[in-house]
């Protein structure tokens, strides 16, 4: 048994040689003993006494509703046994004759889940065996297709197959859904922003083809610890739902740290978070520690591993090993079971770890970099004591605005609410594209309309509709391939290499900001220069890049205001707008240090889409700047509040946009917007309009408790920002944001 099991981590950690004060806050969770639903007599209990379980409380109460034909979500956390809420009845359903359908966000984890339910199975006596449980998505061949169509009774699939290989051909489907108990949807919590939109629709279609063939399915969702999961599983399916959150599975105790990474500059500069997670992976093969060490991109991952392995030597070495995406099946499994035996200690590894893979038990999990969101965060430190025993959380904050404010602030992570997740079903942009689909699939029926159609949508504005008596038809045979589910649609650019070779693709605003000619763009840690970009054809072609340089591209953004619908304060609204872009050229900037060597212009169509907004005007407390401050201070705190927002909406940096104006056009105001950067919008600005006070605050003080004097990555710098970080003023922002607070603290003459 490793010291870590037996031992605190707080002492281990303070007393490594290379220890210099890092441990910036520490919080011990005490352990938790479950607690069992003894001589269970209720749904299921022949099962469960078969396979020798006595469930939790948690699980027998979800299992009740379950059987009860209501409609469950369960929340809790890692390891508490969701799986077994609806494996148990799907199964029962399968003996009686039904079918099921389990919805997973991605093929590797459908196929993961697939042996434990084979297993299951057959440990219940089941003969269902690999022809009655099977998976049915790109990867299955098309001579296996029609077999499992016609012998399946849980099919495992995800939304990308059920939308483009299921819907359209539900004929060929028809005993499966006329048959169909259950609809499972795995992993709710990854259903949102654009996915969530495109799920939200998707499911709603499914549910109604099912109804047609005479099936009334029973739903169950499992989501990691989410703030709003019973809201979330409603807006994704539009039905009702009772909600399982209250955990009862055992747990151990578990240390949390925020590391701070060492100081190398007085205070103000520290050491990255890759060199700091790097010495840590090291020491905990020295000391046998058994730990995933989870980055936020596949180069940070195999950088750790690249530094960690040389501070180690001889035997120590291969007991390290990085895990990501890109890897081929085969090595993937070799590296899972290398780590579930023991032939490895430390992997470091990506997300594509984090979604339910058996890898047996760990002792610590180290973040590099804050994941995100808290959901994320506390699913990915799930993953250590999953056997009751002592565990270790450890997370080393990188530079970037969120981690630099739960470093000042780090009792938010360990006892703030976590975020909420947002998906629209009435994305303006995507929503008719899906009831196009919906039409080609079966008439849409006026008696549908409500609960299947926006409201405020006019049928007869959507594209490809016709309006026959009762009825709204189309005449498009496969409208599906018009929507791209990992996006926000649009045809998609084509990357190839000077050989033909597939490099990916990229929808047609990406490539403008990353695939203009000229740019240089990373495919799996290679650079390749893009030597022409043909968005006629949708084609980007690149070359090798070999000199010792990378480019960013500088934009241009314009916001016009469409319709305000809702006035939040007599400074703050919401409404739609439309954003266009154009960029306008790119900085060639060497490796390191980061130095311009030059700057070239560009001359490329602009971009436009109407999407989702919040704007507040800074009219009334203008007096807290001078004149010639106001600039920046409005693009600093443009930029903070951006980078906070995932504390408050679950969403990612990526996700949203923002303007400034010290004179808007129209109005002649100073005035920011933030806006949800996908056509149509998916709620993000509207939520964080409903928290604006609270978020506001954060960007205070971070403001505020940043050690760095004129602004760094950590508070103001934004790496997305189209005029490369110019024009930002810090101070001056902290003042603007305090004087914004307290005007937001008096009652306008309206809400006095």
């Amino acid at each position: 048994m490793s010291p870590a099991r037996e031992e605190s981590f707080h002492a281990l950690l303070t007393g490594l040689p290379e220890y210099r004060d890092q441990l910036a806050s520490y919080a011990f969770f005490p352990p938790r003993p479950g607690r069992l639903a003894e001589d269970y007599r209720g749904p299921y209990a022949d099962a469960l006494a078969s396979l020798s379980l006595v469930p939790y409380l948690h699980q027998a109460h979800a299992l009740e509703l379950v059987a009860s034909r209501r409609n469950v979500v369960v929340a809790t956390a890692t390891a508490s046994g969701k799986s077994l809420v609806y494996q148990l009845p799907t199964l029962e359903a399968a003996a009686a004759g039904g079918t099921s359908l389990y919805l997973y966000p991605t093929k590797a984890l459908a196929h993961d889940q697939l042996g434990r339910l084979v297993e299951l199975a057959g440990r219940l006596g089941s003969d269902l065996g690999a022809h009655g449980i099977a998976c049915y998505d790109g990867d299955t061949p098309a001579e296996r297709r029609a077999e499992v169509r016609q012998g399946v009774h849980l099919a495992l699939t995800n939304p990308d197959m059920l939308h483009y290989g299921v819907l359209p051909y539900h004929a060929r489907w028809a005993s499966f859904l006329a048959r169909l108990d259950t609809v499972v949807l795995d992993e709710l919590h990854s259903y949102r922003g654009v996915l969530g939109t495109h799920v939200a629709n998707i499911v709603r279609r499914l549910l109604r083809v099912a109804r047609h063939y005479g099936a009334a399915p029973r739903l169950i969702a499992a989501s990691a610890t989410v703030g709003n999961p019973l809201q979330h599983a409603e807006a994704l399916t539009g039905e009702p739902f009772e909600l399982i959150d209250r955990d009862e599975a055992p747990s151990g105790a578990r240390e949390f740290v925020l590391w701070r990474p060492a100081a190398t500059d007085g205070g103000v500069r520290r050491r990255s978070a890759t060199t700091e997670a790097a010495e840590l992976a090291a020491n905990f093969v020295r000391l046998g520690i058994k730990s995933l060490v989870f980055c936020n991109s596949r180069k940070v991952a195999e950088l750790v591993r690249r530094y960690a392995v040389g501070q180690l030597q001889g035997e120590l070495v291969p007991l390290l090993q990085s895990y990501r995406a890109g890897y081929s099946p085969e090595d993937r499994r070799l590296l899972e079971a290398g780590f579930r035996n023991g032939d490895i200690r430390v992997l470091t590894a990506t997300s594509a770890l984090e979604l339910g893979m058996d890898i047996g038990g760990v002792d610590a999990v180290v973040l590099v970099g804050y994941p995100g969101s808290k959901m994320a965060l506390w699913q990915r430190s799930g993953r250590a004591g999953r056997q009751g025993r002592r565990a270790l959380t450890l997370l080393v904050p990188g530079n970037d605005p969120l981690d630099e404010y739960y470093l000042h602030h780090p009792e938010l992570l360990t006892e703030g609410r976590v975020e909420d997740a947002v998906a629209d079903p009435y994305n303006s942009e995507l929503h008719p594209l899906h009831l196009a689909c919906a039409a080609a699939e079966l008439p849409i029926r006026d008696e549908e309309v409500e609960g299947l159609v926006d409201p405020g949508l006019d049928l007869a504005a959507v594209p490809g509709l016709h309006r026959a008596p009762g009825t709204w038809t189309t005449l498009a045979r496969y409208p599906h391939r018009r929507l791209s589910l990992r996006g926000s649609g649009g045809r998609l650019v084509r990357l190839k290499d000077a050989t033909g070779r597939s490099l990916g693709t990229a929808d047609p605003a990406t490539a403008l900001r990353d695939l203009h000619p000229g740019a240089v763009y990373l495919h799996q840690g290679d650079p390749y220069l893009v030597v022409r970009l043909d968005l006629e054809r949708g084609l980007a072609e690149l070359l090798p890049h070999i000199e010792d340089y990378y480019t960013q591209p500088r934009s241009e953004t314009d916001i016009d205001i469409l319709h305000e619908t809702e006035a939040i304060s007599d400074t703050l609204r919401v409404g739609r707008v439309r954003v266009t872009t154009t960029v306008t050229g790119y900085v060639k900037k060497r490796y390191v240090s980061a130095a311009v060597l030059e700057e070239r212009a560009l001359d490329l169509p602009e971009t436009s889409y109407a999407t989702q907004a919040l704007w507040f005007r800074t009219r009334d407390v203008e007096a807290a700047v001078r004149p010639d401050e106001l600039p920046g201070a409005l693009h600093a705190l443009e930029h903070t509040l951006i980078g906070l927002l995932p504390a408050f909406v679950l969403c990612e940096r990526a996700d949203v946009g923002g303007v400034s104006y010290p004179h808007y056009p129209p109005t002649g105001e100073s005035t920011v917007f933030i806006y949800d950067g996908y056509p149509g919008g998916v709620g993000y600005a509207r939520a964080g309009a409903a928290q604006f006070q609270a978020w506001l605050s954060a960007a205070r003080d971070l403001l505020r408790d940043c050690p760095c004097e004129s602004g760094c990555p950590r508070c103001v710098l934004s790496p997305k920002c189209g005029n490369g970080n110019q024009f930002l003023d810090k101070a001056a922002a902290l003042r603007l944001a305090s004087a914004l607070l307290a005007r937001l603290a008096v009652p306008s003459p309206a809400q006095a």
